[in-house]
């Protein structure tokens, strides 16, 4: 973000956030849930042009941008990227996976790439995974990223048409969120304590279907063979998230990383080479 408009949005929310914090708060909700540009590398251009592109429409009437690589005969994988990010962000796994002889499929999410929106929601985020795995049925495995792999598991809760799961440095509270952007935009008090609540009230009704509160619609039960990857050094989303998942989750395998961060995971060779064998054996022993 602009230091400019940072300090002024500090500004803004250190005084109106404490004579009408109704006003700031939906202020607050809009910019929490607005989607900055995103641009695609050089090597995903390049990979982008190769895709069968089709859309897929959303109960919500948005429509995502959907990607296929690959013939329609072989074993599916399935890619959820995060913030900012879009369905090409994968391009090291993509490649990787079609010199394997999968199928892959991925998407932009509301709001990204070329999907159609502007603002979006975990919640949503979830919602259209489902509508996505419905267009294109069972695959072999999901994979996501950050805040797609947050609503993987928030999307698991009533099912998902995979045999395993892959998350990638994933966000397991929107609570720590919310307060993360709280305290970048200097919130007051009042609204520190407000904002989650605030944000079930507008979003809660999309996500109801998944839990009945923030904590609830990422205690999930959906039991396939699972890897998680997480950076030691990750600075957005710290490792923390990733092992608190893995006592949920027993039946999941956490291996750390050292020394790539958030989005530099998705690039590294040691990365690729872990999921492709995960997602490749029946039996699965993956060493950390």
């Amino acid at each position: 973000m602009n230091p400019n408009l940072l300090k002024l949005l500090k500004l803004y929310f250190m005084t109106i956030g404490r004579i009408m914090p109704s006003t700031a708060m939906q202020v607050a909700e809009r910019l929490f849930t607005s989607v900055p540009f995103s641009k695609r590398r050089d090597d995903e251009e390049t990979l982008i042009a190769r895709a069968e592109k089709f859309t897929v429409k959303m109960d919500n009437g948005h429509e995502l941008a959907v990607y296929r690589w690959g013939h329609k005969a072989d074993l599916m994988i399935m890619f959820v990227h995060g913030w900012t990010a879009t369905g090409t962000c994968f391009s090291h796994f993509i490649t990787h996976f079609l010199d394997e002889g999968y199928q892959v499929i991925s998407y932009d999410a509301i709001g990204h790439g070329k999907s159609s929106g502007l603002r979006t929601s975990v919640p949503d985020w979830a919602d259209s995974i489902h509508a996505v795995s419905e267009a294109v049925g069972p695959v072999r495995c999901m994979i996501g990223h950050s805040i797609g792999a947050m609503a993987l598991i928030m999307a698991s809760n009533i099912g998902l048409k995979t045999q395993k799961l892959v998350l990638l440095s994933p966000a397991t509270s929107i609570k720590r969120f919310s307060k993360q952007f709280a305290d970048t935009l200097s919130f007051p008090p009042n609204m520190r304590e407000m904002f989650p609540r605030y944000l079930w009230k507008k979003y809660g009704h999309i996500a109801a279907k998944y839990g009945t509160d923030w904590e609830d619609v990422l205690i999930s039960d959906f039991h396939v063979p699972t890897l998680i990857v997480h950076d030691e050094n990750d600075k957005e989303v710290d490792i923390e998230s990733s092992r608190w998942l893995a006592r949920q989750w027993p039946w999941a395998r956490l291996v750390g990383t050292k020394r790539l961060g958030h989005r530099r995971i998705l690039l590294s060779k040691k990365t690729v080479s872990l999921v492709s064998e995960f997602a490749r054996k029946s039996d699965v022993k993956v060493r950390g």
